[in-house]
């Protein structure tokens, strides 16, 4: 009799280890956790960083910065990767059609824009976002 109850308790345990390991879950956006390899939300973007298609925030005092690589034309996996590599983490993408479409398999997507462009530097908390479209469309 007491197996449906330790079923359910572990179902709960379960999902609640889910949620705790993905902040972002509740979230009705893909590919929008911070984790290496995914896009984050523009929600978090720290104070003084540049919104999407902003000038990039001049550096701070004490603040790292970087050149931002060029990442236009890259398979958008690719583009966070690099990203990251370069020491930026703070990245977000958008269906640069405009149909609001998710870039759930960031693998089937290509970036067509960058805000801020390559080849600036700034700070390495400045959020880097994607406009990009699926792997078989033409850029806008």
């Amino acid at each position: 009799m007491r197996t449906p109850h330790a079923l359910a308790l572990l179902a709960a345990a379960g999902c609640l280890a889910l949620t705790a390991c993905n902040p972002q879950a509740a979230d009705t956006g893909a590919g929008t956790s911070p984790a290496p390899g995914a896009t984050a939300p523009a929600s978090t973007a720290p104070a003084g960083s540049a919104p999407a298609g902003s000038a990039p925030v001049p550096p701070k005092a004490g603040r790292t910065t970087a050149a931002v690589p060029d990442f236009v034309g890259q398979v958008l996996q690719d583009a966070q990767d690099g990203a990251q590599a370069a020491g930026f983490y703070l990245l977000s993408s958008h269906d640069a059609l405009g149909k609001n479409r998710n870039q759930v398999l960031d693998r089937n997507w290509k970036v067509c824009t960058q805000t801020p462009r390559g080849g600036t530097t700034t700070g390495t908390d400045t959020k880097i976002d994607f406009g990009t479209v699926k792997n078989d469309e033409s850029c806008p």
